[in-house]
């Protein structure tokens, strides 16, 4: 016969495993914005990082970055038509 201290030590156990299955599916930031490339142009937030395109003078070409930059806040970017037809 199980004893008073082990069932309440079942029930503990599984009101902790909800309590942090809850806590660890709710504290999870999924939103995803879908932005028009074509269209729309944004303003970049906080603490955004990533490879960015610099333009090559010497190949005259953009050419992607092999780091990752920080991109300042309150910059905006957004789609600029290119003449070039290789891209």
């Amino acid at each position: 016969m199980k004893t008073l201290r082990s069932l309440n030590l079942a029930r503990t156990l599984k009101l902790l495993t909800m309590l942090g299955i809850s806590f660890l599916s709710g504290c999870v930031n999924t939103r995803v914005v879908f932005i028009n490339p074509s269209d729309d142009v944004i303003r970049i937030g906080p603490n955004v990082k990533g490879r960015v395109y610099f333009y090559n003078e010497e190949e005259q070409a953009w050419q992607l970055s092999n780091n990752k930059s920080l991109i300042p806040e309150g910059w905006y970017a957004g789609n600029i038509e290119t003449l070039d037809k290789n891209e």
